[in-house]
């Protein structure tokens, strides 16, 4: 199945379509809320309207909310420092939540210690930072 091909089955993608348009209101939620991960659930999003419409596909490609975040990053290769620290203080702030619910379950702590770690890594030494 190629990027932008739709799923054979009606119902199948109108359940993509669904999750599409989920995620697209818990992303663009996440513009203003810093809790809610926007690159992330934008990236489902397209993921999603890939599966569930072509049509839908290209004009959240061609949208402004999607250019802005997704489409920068994809453009520049690089994210500014501010989009940087904005994004490790939402990481921090759900890993922290999650390890104060999960303090009795090491192996959940171990693992949510491990992403933030990769997510530090990540924004530290491999995504390189725009001016």
């Amino acid at each position: 199945m190629k990027a932008t091909e739709q799923h054979s089955n009606v119902v199948v993608r109108y359940v993509f379509l669904a999750i599409g348009a989920i995620s697209f209101a818990l992303g663009t939620a996440g513009i203003v809320l810093p809790l809610l991960p926007t690159v992330p659930l934008y990236m489902l999003t397209l993921f999603c309207l890939a599966r569930g419409s072509e049509r839908f596909y290209k004009m959240f490609l061609e949208s402004s909310l999607y250019q802005k975040t997704v489409g920068a990053y994809e453009r520049d290769k690089a994210l500014t420092l501010r989009t940087k620290l904005s994004i490790l203080a939402s990481v921090t702030t759900i890993m922290a939540i999650g390890a104060y619910f999960s303090q009795n379950m090491p192996v959940a702590l171990i693992v949510m210690g491990l992403v933030w770690i990769a997510h530090v890594i990540a924004l530290a030494f491999i995504v390189k930072t725009k001016k």
